[in-house]
């Protein structure tokens, strides 16, 4: 590959200058400025053009030249366009090149080396024999020692067709990384040759082989060259009325040339269609995504070099979020435009947007404190102590104390548990807020609400999110207790049939909370039996027993019962009464009981005092 050497040392200072003279009143008009010194383009590469932070070198048809990378660049998106393959005469088409878009890194001051060839001519009419298209030429880059780095495969000329009546077509050229097409002809008299092979990454394409003909054999092709070379493009010899295979692409790997066609008389075979070449891909950032487009262009080759300055993070903010992941974020810095925003090892957040100086994006999840990178052709920004982000833990319960209050609230309750700091609620069960609520990273307090009794799960909800529910985040609610003090009265019933001792048995609610049920039990002397019990009181042998239903704070229900007086001995008669259930719980038995006493006279009379 032929090249413009560039002089070692510091750069002339006019050349930059008159670069920029010569074609800054052309820019001007698109907003865009030439870059006067930092970098450089010779030979068939254009002026560097600034555009923000890119610097943009194109490269066009055809020859070889070289251009510098400017100062402050730490990578480039290289284009390259390879040439496309020329037509038969007879209009056949040739074959595309391929459409390469690959990102490199580089260094300020770094040469490249550029080799950007023009597409395939076509050919002209020839009385003799059918003339092929010549395949495209070479577009690569490389090192400024010559070592191959990017080659986009050009396509191969089309086959020429066959003279005569009847005339047979040629084969297309083959795009970039194809074979070129086969021939027409007419088995056995007058064959077309077949098209000739791709090429590869590690050699040029085959060559095609001649059409079999009755009078005369065609010729085979050529194979292409390797590396960085060529399509097959050898003499060929034809003879009149043959069609000549077209000539291959250029590439890594050159296309191999077709073959021609047989003969028959004054009548010729097709020749098969020219390879198109291969492309090559070296030398690319690693992770970046590599674009291989084969038969994309068919017109000249292009190489165009975007070089772009390395990106920085200057700040992030909001700077926490969830461990869930899930936060909005700005992402602020420079030459931030196009970037990929990453999280700690490699997690990219979503629903990015950049502009030059700013992104905004959405936090992958993750835990701890990890640096947020930019990652852009210009490479990828550095870690700072500004650049960084941390995950705020979800918070977990393992414990309260109290585990269970009354229904009515006001519980003052500590929870246990990791990631509590900064918690903005506390509930007991759904939509229920704690009152009074301080927190440290293991430990809030809060005052429980009021809640209808039965179970409920704490729940403690963080900017990194809300605790999951866990069995030891139960806390339960009860009923306030309520006090049932038991009563018994007794007075004599003075009848003329039969006498008998009414009893009251009265539950007293001293409170603080509500009697929802009560039971109350008398035991009568040996003997003895009751009748005539109130609703909700039953009578079996000597014993009564009363159910009560609710009995508000401060209130009372009384039931009665009578007992003959000819059940009973003379003398001193005493039954007492007790509580033997209750709900909510009675903590205070002192006052479960209650006995009443008379004295018996007689079957006709008994004072109760």
């Amino acid at each position: 590959m032929s090249s413009i050497a560039v002089p070692r040392g510091p750069r002339p200072w006019w050349r930059g200058r008159l670069l920029a003279v010569a074609t800054s009143s052309a820019l001007a008009a698109g907003g865009l400025t030439v870059l006067a010194g930092p970098a450089a383009a010779e030979g068939v590469c254009a002026a560097p053009v600034v555009a923000d932070a890119v610097t943009t070198i194109t490269c066009t048809a055809g020859g070889s030249g070289s251009l510098t990378a400017p100062d402050e660049m730490s990578g480039a998106v290289v284009t390259l366009d390879g040439a496309g393959g020329g037509n038969a005469y007879d209009g056949t088409p040739g074959g595309k090149g391929a459409h390469l878009v690959a990102t490199v890194p580089v260094t300020p001051g770094q040469t490249f080396n550029v080799t950007v060839g023009k597409r395939g001519a076509n050919a002209a009419a020839n009385a003799q024999f059918g003339a092929p298209g010549s395949g495209g030429a070479l577009v690569a880059v490389t090192t400024d020692a010559g070592a191959p780095l990017l080659t986009a495969g050009s396509g191969g000329g089309a086959g020429g067709a066959g003279i005569g009546s009847p005339a047979y077509p040629g084969a297309a050229g083959g795009d970039s990384g194809g074979a070129g097409a086969n021939g027409n002809g007419q088995v056995p008299d007058a064959q077309g040759g077949t098209g000739g092979g791709p090429g590869t990454d590690t050699t040029g394409g085959a060559a095609g082989t001649g059409g079999f003909g009755t009078d005369n054999e065609g010729a085979n092709g050529s194979p292409g060259g390797y590396p960085n070379a060529a399509g097959g493009s050898a003499a060929q010899g034809v003879f009149s009325p043959t069609g000549a295979g077209g000539r291959g692409g250029a590439g890594y790997g050159g296309g191999g040339r077709g073959g021609a066609g047989g003969r028959y008389g004054t009548t010729g075979g097709g020749g098969g269609g020219g390879g198109g070449g291969s492309s090559l891909v070296s030398g690319t950032v690693p992770g970046a995504p590599v674009t291989l487009a084969n038969g994309a262009n068919a017109g000249d080759g292009r190489v165009v070099f975007a070089f772009h300055r390395a990106p920085t993070v200057t700040a992030v903010s909001p700077a926490t979020g969830p461990a869930a992941g899930g936060a909005a974020v700005t992402v602020t810095g420079t030459n931030l435009a196009g970037a990929v925003i990453t999280f700690g090892a490699g997690d990219p957040a979503t629903g990015v947007t950049c502009t030059p100086t700013s992104c905004t994006a959405t936090a992958p999840a993750g835990t701890g404190t990890v640096d947020v990178r930019a990652t852009t052709p210009g490479g990828t920004s550095a870690p700072s102590a500004a650049a960084r982000f941390t995950y705020i833990p979800v918070p977990a319960v393992t414990s309260l104390s109290p585990s269970t209050g009354t229904t009515d609230g006001g519980t003052v309750v500590t929870v246990t548990g990791t990631g509590l700091g900064g918690a903005t609620s506390l509930t007991f069960g759904p939509g229920n807020p704690a009152g009074a609520l301080s927190c440290t990273a293991t430990a809030c307090t809060a005052t429980a609400p009021a809640h209808a009794a039965g179970p409920v799960d704490v729940q403690v909800t963080t900017p990194g999110g809300t605790s999951a529910v866990a069995a030891a985040g139960r806390y339960t609610y009860q009923l306030p207790p309520a006090d049932v003090d038991v009563d018994l009265t007794a007075q004599p019933g003075l009848s003329l049939l039969v006498p008998y001792l009414t009893y009251t048995l009265t539950a007293h609610n001293t409170g603080p909370g509500t009697v929802t049920s009560a039971t109350i039990t008398a035991t009568l002397p040996p003997g003895s039996s009751a009748g005539s019990p109130s609703p909700g009181c039953t009578a079996l042998g000597t014993t009564v027993t009363c159910v009560y239903g609710t009995i508000a704070a401060g209130s009372a229900s009384a039931k009665t019962f009578r007992v003959p007086l000819s059940l009973l001995s003379l003398g001193r008669v005493s039954v007492t009464a007790t509580r033997t259930a209750s709900a909510p719980t009675d903590p205070n038995t002192l006052n479960d009981s209650a006995t009443a006493s008379c004295t018996v006279v007689s079957v006709l009379l008994a004072t109760c005092p």
